[in-house]
């Protein structure tokens, strides 16, 4: 092959064990890969792609995403980059924690009996926090198909109250339920870097104050 891009030389010397070079004099013989399998190129409607498979010990890959229009492609390929960026993340951090909405609630519930305690503008602040994190419940009510207002409010009461920081809703059914027993778990990296971000704001809005 030849006049490739960058990024696929680079795939290409991943998934056969080469190493790139810049001049032929450079060459040595341990810079050639010979874990590659077999080399073809296949016709897929109109275009024609290079495919190296049956790789020994493969770095990378290529997905190959195909629909009818370019505006489902592009939302393919977001939700893949989404996947790929949680999987990611999970196998760096393994970390899981209460999913449905019930991790996030629960810390809202936290930052608005915090905000009640603290006088003056410094309680805004928590204020903001608390509704920062509605968005997940809020978002997840609709896409079940139940009504949000009462959804949200039933379980703001449950956590305002201290019943349990395990009740969250149901991906599937939209009822509000224990998430512990239907072992439904959220990423944790993502909410405890955003309670990063927002303790330094709380900080930094209490040194301008």
């Amino acid at each position: 092959m030849r006049r490739l891009r960058k990024t696929d030389n680079n795939r290409i010397s991943k998934a056969c064990g080469a190493v790139i070079v810049n001049r032929p004099d450079q060459l040595q013989q341990s810079d050639v890969g010979t874990g590659a399998g077999i080399f073809e190129v296949k016709t897929i409607g109109d275009e024609f792609f290079a495919f190296i498979v049956d790789c020994k010990e493969p770095k990378a890959c290529t997905v190959l995403l195909r629909g009818p229009s370019k505006d489902q492609l592009n939302e393919v390929e977001r939700n893949l980059q989404d996947v790929m960026s949680v999987a990611r993340n999970i196998l760096k951090n393994p970390k899981l924690g209460p999913g449905g909405g019930a991790t996030q609630l629960t810390v809202s519930a936290t930052l608005k009996q915090k905000s009640s305690s603290v006088e003056g503008i410094e309680k805004w602040p928590y204020e903001a926090a608390a509704i920062a994190f509605e968005p997940i419940p809020r978002t997840l009510a609709p896409n079940c198909g139940v009504n949000v207002i009462r959804t949200m409010t039933a379980l703001q009461g449950k956590h305002a109250n201290g019943e349990k920081s395990w009740l969250g809703i149901d991906g599937s059914t939209g009822v509000i339920t224990d998430v512990k027993e239907k072992k439904i778990g959220g990423y944790l990296f993502g909410l405890l870097l955003l309670l990063s971000f927002i303790s330094f704001a709380i900080s930094i809005f209490k040194f301008v104050g």
